[in-house]
């Protein structure tokens, strides 16, 4: 039986190889007199900042830059593009670049509209009025920010990951144009792309999943369980447009069911160890799994199904263990960590985790299987095997 659902999209996505030439003509649409791009040092390095700006340049629209994003924003990070914006008289953001440039875009252009400060707003949909509007342009395949309604930053006093979510920061329109991720870097490439991976799988297997999810969540795995291992060998331009499609699938899949307790689990740890968002999933990824796996049995199978692996003669429980298994060895292919010992990490520091995790009660809530405190010890204690 079909249930009710709803859908969170943006306004406008704009999909393709080539695609970034849509920029000048969306920027219109929005109104654009000023316009701030958001990025980071990195971007600007590898050139993908000047094939904007002369974008802009041949259209003559106004621009000024903001480059000085950091990996994991931290919250003085964006005070300070806050700050650059107030000034400039913005009427568009454009985030250029992973992650941390989108979340801070979304930010920015919600504070301009809204009273009040950053830590006000965290927490689920607590901002009032939806911001200035913004385009976002992903540089990497994975994080789905660029069609998801959440931010992710760093308080540096509390040594924590803080999340907003709310649907006043979607974009405006995304514009995903595979071509500007093939200078990305392995590294970069096997975190970014487990981590839309992950979106997809907790997204699968949340309780707010429904019909749709289902359907492109599991897309979202086959396609990057399939391609991810070129994108990574860097020599596949079909590979780097299926990962980036994968994570577009995966982006909307997480802004619609939401994630989980690998979520939860993997906070403490990267701003514990200053890890990037998919490498800090990866170590806690299996006995999360393990621990959950038990109240989705069925779609752990058709998981398995999705990434390649034959189920047919198995049962139930062995089908739910080579999923388990053939998603671990995923990341272990491309050389992600896939055990705390491989961060290493601190056992002392178990109980502080457990304590912090369980306060994601936003994450815990929405996994199949309700998660004790102790329950979530066990996880990281076993982690390190």
């Amino acid at each position: 039986m079909i249930c009710n659902f709803s859908l969170r999209i943006p306004d406008w996505v704009h999909f393709g190889s080539g695609s970034l030439a849509k920029l000048p003509s969306e920027l219109h649409r929005l109104g654009a007199g000023k316009v701030l791009i958001i990025t980071d040092a990195g971007v600007k390095a590898a050139g993908l900042l000047d094939r904007i700006t002369i974008l802009l340049d041949d259209f003559k629209i106004h621009y000024e830059v903001f480059d000085k994003v950091e990996a994991e924003p931290s919250l003085d990070i964006l005070s300070n593009a806050v700050d650059v914006a107030q000034k400039g008289n913005f009427s568009v953001l454009v985030g250029l670049g992973g992650g941390s440039s989108m979340d801070t875009t979304k930010m920015v252009a919600a504070l301009l509209k809204n009273e009040g400060q950053m830590h006000d707003y965290f927490g689920v949909d607590k901002i009032p009025l939806r911001g200035i509007p913004t385009v976002m342009i992903p540089t990497t395949a994975g994080t789905g920010s660029e069609v998801s309604r959440m931010a992710v930053f760093t308080d540096k006093k509390e040594n924590l990951k803080k999340v907003v979510s709310a649907q006043n920061i979607l974009t405006w329109s995304a514009i995903i144009d595979p071509d500007l991720t093939l200078s990305m870097p392995m590294t970069v490439t096997a975190a970014t792309g487990i981590d839309a991976f992950i979106h997809a799988m907790e997204a699968y297997i949340a309780v707010n999943a429904n019909p749709v999810t289902d359907i492109l969540a599991l897309e979202s795995m086959s396609i990057i369980a399939n391609s991810l291992g070129s994108a990574y060998a860097g020599r596949n331009k079909d590979a780097r447009v299926n990962m980036s499609y994968g994570a577009f699938l995966g982006g909307i899949v997480l802004n619609n069911a939401g994630a989980g307790a690998i979520h939860a689990l993997a906070y403490p740890l990267g701003a514990e160890y200053h890890l990037s968002h998919g490498s800090s999933m990866t170590p806690i990824l299996r006995e999360t799994m393990r621990a959950i796996s038990v109240s989705q049995l069925n779609k752990y199978k058709l998981m398995a199904q999705a990434i390649g692996i034959s189920v047919e003669k198995l049962s139930l429980f062995d089908a739910a263990d080579a999923a388990i298994s053939g998603i671990v060895k995923l990341a272990e292919m491309v050389n992600l960590p896939v055990s705390l010992n491989d961060v290493n990490a601190d056992k002392n520091k178990v109980k502080e985790w457990a304590a912090m995790a369980y306060k994601e009660q936003r994450l815990l809530g929405n996994t199949p299987m309700p998660l004790n405190e102790n329950d979530i010890e066990q996880i990281y204690i076993k982690s390190f095997d």
